[in-house]
């Protein structure tokens, strides 16, 4: 289990146990549990991997690969407690997802006819079917982020049927996204004649790249409002908040390969080998600012008098967040990120 999940929970498990622990043995009613399961996707993020381009003679085909970072189940948790006009509340949610590719290729055996491969760490060609070798790339991409508000509240109007509040207070969160990637080609061996002979080549691969872009802890201060209504057994409630997440980003990548090649050739015998390795890394680290706003509305029907179920939509948008960079990147590169998804809801209040 990630350390996301891990801060989250105990997140959830606080807020579930303040809320049983003072908020049930308090007689004046005030307080609100909201226990949100959630299926959560997210849009905006790089999933491109590589381009793999068939050529043959004059003419070529390329097509892309992209990493299926689809959705996954999450958990959000809030505990408000508002007694009269003026409250205090904190939430809770987390989310991650990944994907991983593998592959073989291989060029067709026509000559002039071949399969490259291009990725941002990797520019590789596939060896022929018929030379013995096989070129295989593995990559894995992974996402993850925590988010956590602790806030005051303020009453703003009542109504018969509903209530608009403010809320204002403090965001934090945590934000990684990684890619790792790989790549071996197997011995593969040509063969050319000659005049007087037949000379062989052999040549085969392995390389390694990690990119990855982190923040363990952000904070900055945030606002929103909250609204609801009321009728009969039906209830609607929306919340709109925003805040900036500031902190530290550092931002790295590093890429290890190993390329060997030998000549042979018959019947004048003039063998060679020769190995060249390639080490090469960036790194850099700064502060950013990433502006976030949230949004979600839910219906519910109460149940009993304590006890209200519904379903919502819930979203979360992060802008100009920080990707992980390319081998030998020489700039900075962000993204807008939006997650989004369904929520079922089980709302206490006391």
């Amino acid at each position: 289990m990630n350390k996301q999940k891990i801060l989250a929970l105990r997140v959830v498990a606080v807020i579930i146990g303040v809320f049983f622990l003072v908020g049930v043995g308090n007689t004046q009613e005030g307080w609100n549990l909201q226990l949100e399961p959630m299926y959560m996707g997210v849009a905006g993020n790089n999933n491109h991997l590589a381009s793999i381009t068939t050529s043959s003679g004059s003419s070529s085909v390329t097509t892309t690969q992209n990493f299926n970072l689809g959705g996954n189940g999450t958990f959000r948790g809030q505990l408000e407690y508002m007694p009269e006009d003026w409250g205090v509340g904190i939430s809770g949610w987390w989310f991650d997802t990944s994907s991983s590719i593998n592959q073989n290729l291989n060029s067709p055996v026509q000559t002039n006819s071949y399969v490259s491969y291009s990725s941002n760490n990797f520019g590789l060609s596939a060896p022929p079917l018929n030379s013995g070798g096989t070129l295989n790339t593995a990559a894995r991409s992974s996402l993850g982020l925590w988010s956590f508000d602790a806030y005051g509240i303020k009453s703003l109007g009542e109504f018969q049927n509903g209530r608009i509040s403010m809320t204002f207070g403090a965001k934090f969160g945590g934000f990684n996204n990684s890619l790792s990637e790989s790549a071996y080609q197997s011995p593969s061996t040509s063969y050319y004649t000659y005049y007087n002979g037949v000379s062989s080549t052999t040549y085969s691969s392995v390389g390694g790249a990690g990119n990855s872009v982190n923040s363990n802890f952000l904070v900055g201060p945030s606002i929103g409002f909250n609204g609801s209504g009321k009728y009969g057994n039906n209830r609607l409630e929306g919340m709109i908040n925003q805040s900036v997440l500031i902190g530290n980003f550092s931002r790295k990548n590093s890429l290890v390969s190993q390329y060997w090649y030998s000549y042979s050739s018959f019947p004048i015998n003039y063998p060679s080998s020769y190995s060249y390795p390639s080490v090469s890394s960036f790194s850099d680290s700064e502060t950013v600012a990433i502006p976030v706003t949230e949004m979600k509305i839910k219906y519910l029907y109460d149940v009993t008098e304590n006890l209200s179920l519904g379903l919502g939509f819930f979203a979360s948008l992060w802008v100009d967040t920080p990707t992980p960079p390319a081998v030998q990147a020489n700039g900075q590169q962000y993204k807008t990120l939006v997650f989004y998804g369904g929520l079922g809801s089980i709302n206490l209040r006391y």
